[in-house]
């Protein structure tokens, strides 16, 4: 089986790379692609060579981790998979991969692709409020109205939390952050959050985001940093010392087969507010493309949503 790669050869430069997969192994399913997303937070500043990482990491390099398949081929150990089953896994942008049976998350039919492909940032934004704990009733504040601080916004919505005030400088995010039930969505440098809020999500990757969290939080307030930092450093403000504050970082998610168990049950009859994030539709053929508008400013999505359709393919 031929597979095709997106790498990364340098910073602005993206290639689609063949390479022939071997059959399955034995706990190993085959997977042809039907979907993809895009992390634009994650993989915009890894397109442009100026994410900042603890190392520094060579070319070529793969790119992408939210791809949603087929299963065309079995290993024969494989029980829990079925031919014709689709699953989500972290295999990047390619047309075809070998993905271990336990590390597929396996989707309910009737599930959109656009729903299907959002299990795995929600889990990532549930280990953050699983680490801050936000009690029901609580005042809660977040930085960011991009695909992570509006899946915090639904996530934190979806487990009872009603009080959650969004801060966004622009109006089509701060649009959605309304229609998935913010309480509150105003612009930066406002006076509108005069609460003190106790517990606090920074999702802006923006020092101005992260200070502004710490000028409005509760004493003892408690913040998590979901951004994971590819923009610019975040820096400590005189409040934290003042207000003796909590911070704590969270990255990736914390049990994704479970967790999958239950956003699908919370999904199954659709969900088209979570839907309107993806306000980018593009062909496997067009991703590079996407990058370099992306990279320009020319387009600025909440999330993009890849369609491997066959005559994108064959443009490959």
């Amino acid at each position: 089986m031929e597979s095709r790669s997106l790498l990364l050869t340098a910073p602005h430069q993206l290639d689609w790379v063949a390479e022939s997969l071997p059959p399955p192994d034995p706990h190993e399913v085959l997977v042809q692609t039907i979907a993809g997303a895009v992390s634009i937070g994650t993989e915009l500043p890894q397109y442009q060579g100026t994410e900042r990482e603890v190392m520094a990491r060579g070319y070529p390099r793969m790119t992408g981790y939210e791809s949603l398949g087929e299963v065309i081929a079995r290993g024969s150990a494989v029980h829990s998979l079925q031919l014709g089953d689709h699953i989500v896994a972290f295999y990047g942008h390619r047309t075809h991969a070998l993905v271990q049976e336990a590390k597929a998350i396996r989707v309910p039919s009737g599930v959109s692709h656009a729903l299907a492909l959002l299990v795995i940032l929600t889990c990532d934004v549930a280990k953050g409020i699983r680490k801050v704990t936000p009690q029901q009733d609580a005042s809660v504040l977040v930085t960011g109205a991009g695909a992570i601080g509006l899946l915090t916004l639904w996530m934190l919505r979806a487990t009872g939390v009603g009080s959650i005030d969004v801060v966004e400088p622009l109006a089509t995010r701060r649009e959605l952050a309304r229609r998935l039930g913010a309480r509150r969505v105003v612009v930066p440098n406002t006076s509108q959050l005069a609460d003190a809020y106790a517990v606090a999500f920074e999702c802006s990757s923006r020092q101005a985001g992260f200070a502004l969290i710490q000028a409005h939080a509760a004493p003892g307030g408690r913040i998590c940093v979901l951004a994971d930092g590819n923009q610019e450093p975040l820096v400590l403000t005189p409040s934290f010392h003042t207000k003796e504050l909590s911070i704590v970082g969270s990255s990736d998610g914390w049990d994704y087969q479970q967790h999958a168990r239950w956003y699908f049950e919370q999904v199954k009859d659709g969900a088209p507010e979570l839907e309107a994030l993806f306000d980018a539709h593009v062909s496997a053929d067009g991703l590079a493309m996407l990058f370099a508008q992306l990279a320009s400013g020319e387009r600025t999505p909440v999330k993009a949503l890849i369609h491997y359709d066959a005559s994108g393919l064959e443009r490959l």
